[in-house]
């Protein structure tokens, strides 16, 4: 039903996208033709929403997060319209993510035994953990939404997988639903965003829709590692969404190499450098999903097979060093690139 009430939402939506000015112009960093609705996301967040409280309790703890979401949403839309400043953006999430936090007594109490040396424990620091991760998944999803279907495809991924966690275990049917309702959700946008019949026009996902789509994700994957009756261990999160993960922290740490602001938009993104290297969008979008899905699939296997949590985490973080080093060597890989692509 989310995906129905979703299709409906985004009917109603995309007529009156430019009385509510959530439109994407063409600019310097932009370069799609015309006028493009910036509705895509509000439609999921309204088809999540609605059928939610048709079928789900409000009361709880799932209760607090749609109704922080709807916050976020709200402010994303404004920021669509108007051009909020980074530094509200940021205070937003902020007390967001300690109201979600907080309010649910909901956070990350461990980060697992990572190193090898035993389990690290967050304690009191747990919630002021979470909150971080909350801001920061908000912001990975948000900026890697640069080409048509990308950030939809990667939360996809990422939600799927959890699905298939929440499914393999026993008391997660909320978190399941939920899941699986932002995922059926998202078909409609991602159809127009991709010109699929019936969509003959493109629609953006906006940033009430990328931001939306972080804040859930990592919301579900807090629940999911929770002490007690886990869906999996902390370590596999990080290879549920590693592709917007990476692609974030090393563009900050590249910007901050440079010193430039870490919010400062550019053109270094993973998909900007498929660009350049020659491909199209469509190609790109399809070889960056299907390595996301690889990645995730790691994750699954690694939490599947109990292989320890210090060889996923070792393996992330090599993995992590080598995404890095070819963000500095980009002109040099996309020189490659182009050569092979130019003999075939």
């Amino acid at each position: 039903m989310a995906g129905f009430f979703a299709f409906i939402s985004l009917c109603i939506l995309r007529p009156i996208a430019g009385w509510l000015r959530l439109l994407d112009t063409p600019d310097h960093r932009k370069h799609h033709k015309g006028a493009v609705p910036l509705v895509g996301g509000l439609s999921a967040f309204l088809g999540l929403s609605l059928a939610w409280m048709v079928w789900m309790p409000m009361g709880s703890a799932h209760g607090l997060f749609l109704a922080c979401a709807a916050l976020l949403v709200i402010m994303g839309a404004i920021d669509d319209a108007h051009d909020l400043s980074a530094k509200f953006r940021l205070g937003v999430q902020v007390l967001l993510g300690a109201v979600l936090t907080f309010g649910s007594g909901i956070s990350l109490s461990s980060f697992g035994n990572v190193l090898g040396l035993g389990s690290i424990e967050l304690g009191v620091l747990g919630p002021f953990v979470t909150i971080a991760a909350v801001i920061a998944a908000t912001n990975a999803f948000n900026m890697v939404d640069g080409i048509d279907g990308l950030a939809g495809s990667l939360s996809q991924v990422a939600l799927v997988s959890l699905s298939v966690l929440f499914a393999a275990r026993s008391g997660f049917g909320a978190e399941l639903t939920l899941a699986l309702g932002i995922t059926f959700a998202l078909v409609p946008y991602m159809m127009a965003n991709l010109r699929i019949p019936p969509f003959r026009r493109r629609i953006f996902m906006g940033d009430a829709g990328s931001m939306f789509i972080g804040f859930a994700v990592v919301w579900l994957l807090v629940n999911a590692t929770q002490p007690g009756d886990m869906a999996m261990r902390p370590v596999t999160a990080l290879w549920i969404i590693a592709i917007p993960l990476m692609d974030m922290v090393a563009i900050m740490v590249r910007r901050a190499r440079k010193g430039q602001s870490v919010m400062k938009p550019d053109r270094d993104h993973l998909h900007h450098i498929f660009m350049r290297a020659g491909f199209s969008d469509r190609e790109a979008l399809l070889m960056i999903t299907a390595v996301a899905l690889l990645f995730a699939g790691v994750g699954l296997l690694g939490e599947w097979f109990g292989v320890p949590e210090w060889v996923m985490f070792a393996g992330f973080v090599g993995l992590f060093a080598m995404y890095d080093w070819s963000l500095n060597h980009v002109w040099r890989l996309v020189v490659v690139v182009r050569k092979r692509v130019g003999h075939h």
